[in-house]
């Protein structure tokens, strides 16, 4: 579907999506808007809002919240997930400003290189680095950016949900450290072993989104998502320098199912269920009602920082003497170690009766099909929940259709995804490591 869409043009697009992101956390750290904001909410939010929410029996004291962290809890985040979900992983990593920004170092000629010499000729050269699969992070970094997304939903939770400068530090952070690993190794290195966000894009597009470009199937070089750059004659062509060799951007059908009977992928997929489940989960079991999450009022809180050493669990009525500190990793701990371990009994359990009642299904159709199902039911969960404060605040009618399209889209994905087996990729056929 964006297939067609220029580099050249993406490229701008790309710009103006990272200029954007950066105003925001610029307005993190100064908005002269925000007086004015504090007048708005005392004269518009009352309607809508009761003068009383409570976060553990007692009346929550609030201050006009960021269009900042509006933005970016109500907007950006849910924005992103429905993105991947409806146009697949092609179009997010084509317009990702974490992306755009972890490339300024290739932009710059100034990516970090290692000596070698020929084996034949003995003369010396330089290349770039590339992360060796037979490496730690080669063979853990699945771990390594599901415990990444586990401690920045932690940090939500403790830290930055309403604080305006933890969270602009926090992705002023995330920002260096992507462009210190565009500088340390080639190619996409940030986007397929470090960003966080590479998890969720394989959950909820392994082939490609509801309305995802078709696949090549003329051994094309450059396929949707593949890196690319501009020739001086103006031509497309590929950058890539084989940085993963299963790369989701070469060929996203070989790459889910080779990466399916792996530990790593049912791990992230499994426990992904129970992270979001128990994220929200939790400001009920904080605060003792569904008010505090739906009203919006955890965005606006002014002592989020002074309440980490407080009881971290209200429940019956009563405070649990449990640092919040402590019960926000354990409740997300929890959850996501039930789901892992729910997901490997179900699994068990679809196998045993499929071998029973001889429906010739293998392992991995059995497999993929739980991953789409629980990828379906977890995208409407995190619906009910991603972006709601905010559309609570709109006229019912518009409540309705934006519940019908979530559920309309998510329909048709499990009706698309449902469907797949392993079968030749219709992207390139062959490995990666023959083009290089």
């Amino acid at each position: 579907m964006l297939f067609c869409i220029s580099e050249r043009q993406m490229h701008w697009v790309r710009c103006m999506l990272a200029s954007a992101w950066l105003t925001i956390i610029a307005s993190l750290l100064y908005d002269p808007w925000l007086p004015a904001l504090a007048i708005l909410n005392q004269t518009l939010l009352p309607p809508k809002l009761p003068s009383c929410i409570q976060l553990q029996g007692k009346c929550l004291l609030e201050q006009a919240n960021s269009p900042g962290t509006t933005l970016m809890w109500g907007v950006i985040v849910p924005g992103s997930i429905f993105i991947v979900l409806v146009f697949g992983h092609e179009l997010w990593r084509r317009i990702c400003p974490l992306s755009f920004l972890s490339q300024i170092p290739r932009a710059l000629g100034w990516q970090r290189q290692t000596k070698c010499r020929h084996s034949r000729t003995g003369k010396t050269y330089y290349t770039l680095v590339k992360v060796s699969p037979k490496s730690w992070l080669g063979k853990n970094y699945a771990y390594l950016q599901f415990g990444w997304l586990f401690t920045g939903l932690c940090g939500r939770l403790l830290f930055f949900d309403a604080d305006r400068l933890v969270l602009a530090l926090w992705l002023l952070f995330t920002i260096i450290f992507a462009i210190s690993i565009g500088y340390l190794y080639s190619g996409k290195t940030w986007c397929n072993y470090f960003c966080p966000m590479a998890p969720v894009e394989k959950i909820y597009s392994p082939f490609g989104g509801l309305f995802s470009s078709k696949a090549n199937n003329n051994n094309q070089l450059i396929t949707p998502s593949i890196c690319r750059i501009v020739s001086p004659e103006g031509k497309e062509k590929s950058a890539c320098v084989g940085c993963k060799s299963l790369c989701v951007d070469i060929d996203a059908e070989r790459a889910y199912w080779e990466e399916l009977k792996k530990p790593p992928e049912s791990f992230v997929r499994y426990s992904y269920v129970g992270l979001v489940i128990g994220y929200f989960v939790y400001y009920y079991l904080y605060a003792g009602n569904w008010e505090y999450y739906f009203s919006g009022a955890w965005v606006r809180q002014t002592n989020q920082l002074a309440l980490v050493l407080k009881p971290g669990f209200y429940l019956f009525g009563q405070e649990l003497n449990i640092p919040k500190l402590i019960a926000v990793p354990i409740t997300l701990g929890g959850f996501t170690a039930f789901t892992y371990f729910l997901g490997y009994f179900v699994e068990k359990q679809a196998k045993a009766y499929s071998h029973h009642y001889n429906l010739n299904l293998s392992s991995d159709i059995i497999r993929h099909r739980i991953y789409t199902l629980s990828t379906f039911g977890i995208f409407n969960f995190f619906f009910i929940f991603g972006g709601r404060p905010l559309i609570l605040l709109l006229p019912l009618w518009t409540q309705y259709i934006y519940n019908s399209l979530l559920v309309l889209v998510s329909t048709l994905w499990l009706y698309k995804t449902w469907s797949h087996s392993p079968s030749p990729s219709l992207y390139l056929r062959g490995s990666i490591d023959n083009n290089f």
